[in-house]
């Protein structure tokens, strides 16, 4: 999966201040309209995402899917859900459901660090058959549960016409917030148990890319274009090996003389998409360097011999001139690369960009296993 959209809530003010709160969610899963407080509205979008999802069947059964869904969105805004969403996918023929649910709870005369373990203590003491462990995400300390949730289908929506009981798999994530008087709780929930490890695969993703940032980051975003630099990736990480080895493949290619003892720098930064969405930290990093005392006469040939080999590697040319070239190792989500000849000056430029980690699948036993 490399494609996913943001969704965000804001808390309540409290002693720490406003917290801005996001995460992203892939687009194959369809967004309930909890948010909408006119019942029209709320039922027209129903309607528009059931002609979307079932777009292959009829009128009445797209309309069975809106009321069905209908029924749920009083009881989620009554638990405090901030966002839930369902998909429908086509599994070689074999229909497969899930949900998402992310809600929103208060926490009372406690901290964070404390609620953790609060937390992992009721759980454990509510659900003891249940898998409960506290986990590291990217961004804070939370609590997992994992188990079942059976649910009684109305006879009004079985194919029997009667009440049957479903069987279906839950993971709960509880992460209390920093400003200490909430949390926020990730639920997936599937009935689809043959493809439990994929659901559960993607929900370690979209739990991964929790975040939240105070108003006063809020502000910063508004005013600075770029983000604030950000400390180097550690030495010896997978990242700063795979930025050196393609700049290391330039330097190759360029195959220009020349000085490299400045302008040479790494850093971890927050990449442009996140940082507009709210999300603040870290998740990508760049290799910036160059070439003095070069050949002014050098430097078109070896920008023109980039573009050709970029071309050769099977990248996307996304800027081609004389001077400056830009390449994209896929157009979406991969290393990108620019390398531009400064005229005058006897120098050329590169720049290696990693992509945004956020978008990247990691093993699914990082948070549940």
């Amino acid at each position: 999966m490399t494609d996913l959209t943001p969704a965000h809530m804001e808390t309540a003010p409290a002693d720490g201040g406003r917290l801005h709160v996001g995460w992203f969610i892939p687009p194959f899963f369809h967004e309930l309209p909890i948010d909408e407080d006119d019942p029209e509205e709320a039922a027209r979008r129903l309607v528009l995402t059931a002609r979307e999802v079932m777009a292959n069947r009829t009128e009445d059964e797209q309309l069975t899917m809106a009321l069905t869904y209908a029924t749920l969105i009083d009881d989620l805004r009554a638990a405090g859900a901030v966002y839930a969403g369902f998909c429908v996918m086509d599994m070689d023929g074999r229909p497969s459901t899930a949900s998402v649910a992310v809600y929103r709870q208060p926490l009372y005369d406690t901290t964070a660090e404390d609620a953790v373990s609060s937390i992992h203590g009721a759980l454990s003491q509510a659900y003891p058959a249940d898998d409960i462990r506290v986990t590291e995400l990217p961004s804070a300390k939370g609590v997992v549960r994992i188990g079942d949730a059976p649910f009684v289908l109305p006879a009004d929506f079985s194919p029997t016409g009667e009440r049957v009981t479903v069987d279906r798999g839950q993971i709960q994530v509880y992460v209390p917030l920093p400003n200490d008087a909430e949390m926020v709780i990730f639920e997936l929930s599937t009935p689809s148990m043959e493809d439990w490890d994929l659901y559960s695969e993607v929900f370690a993703e979209i739990v991964r890319t929790l975040d939240w940032g105070t108003e006063e980051d809020a502000a910063m975003a508004a005013a600075l274009a770029q983000p604030p630099p950000a400390p180097p990736p550690a030495p010896g990480s997978a990242l700063l090996r795979e930025l050196y080895a393609r700049s290391s493949l330039v330097l190759d290619t360029l195959a220009l003389p020349g000085r490299m003892d400045h302008g040479n720098r790494l850093t971890a930064v927050t990449c442009a998409d996140c940082w507009s969405k709210g999300l603040r930290s870290v998740c990508s990093a760049r290799h910036e360097w160059q070439i003095d005392d070069a050949d002014d006469g050098a430097l078109a040939p070896a920008v023109k011999r980039f573009a050709t080999q970029a071309r050769a590697w099977g990248w996307t040319l996304l800027e081609v001139s004389a001077e400056r070239v830009s390449a994209a190792e896929q157009p979406e989500d991969g290393y990108r690369i620019t390398v531009a000849a400064v005229p005058g000056q006897h120098r050329v430029t590169v720049d290696v960009a990693a992509p945004c980690t956020r978008t990247v699948r990691g093993p699914a036993d990082s948070v549940f296993g």
